[in-house]
């Protein structure tokens, strides 16, 4: 899985401050070749500091390295396949209203006269609005998590 030279970063910071916990995965840099010592990045100080100040380092990515799960990585994982499903539901929900709201909500009557028919359709664009803005909050929160 790719990931930016900013999460690897914050990756192996967590991991150099946690020393107990238990990442299932190897950050690797593919901006070298596999024999090169430098593609696999360590969890150490000196990598770290490594990859802060050396501009060949750009371009990451996540690899399984599933030796030890132990009972904690499995409940991370597991939570984080339940919140993959119920995000994918919340968006869903929210991407329905925000259509509907905007299927009931009519151009032509915000100049309308009727107070009634006025203020329904500014609700209607109010809720629209709304939800859309929501789903934008939502899925930008998701990707900045998974960068």
């Amino acid at each position: 899985m790719p990931i930016s030279k900013e999460l690897a970063v914050r990756i192996l910071k967590y991991l150099l401050d946690n020393p107990s916990f238990y990442f299932p995965f190897k950050i690797v840099c593919i901006n070298f070749d596999e024999d090169d010592e430098l593609y696999d990045v360590e969890v150490s100080q000196e990598m770290l500091d490594e990859v802060l100040n050396n501009d060949d380092f750009k371009d990451f990515e996540l690899v399984e390295n599933l030796q030890h799960l132990d009972l904690q990585t499995l409940q991370l994982m597991s939570k984080g396949f339940i919140e993959k499903i119920i995000n994918e539901n919340a968006i869903d929900s929210i991407e329905q209203s925000a259509k509907g709201y905007r299927e009931l909500w009519k151009m032509n009557l915000c100049e309308s006269v009727n107070i009634e028919e006025y203020g329904l359709n500014e609700f209607f664009g109010g809720k629209a609005e709304g939800f859309e803005e929501l789903l934008e909050i939502l899925k930008e929160h998701i990707s900045k998590n998974y960068e």
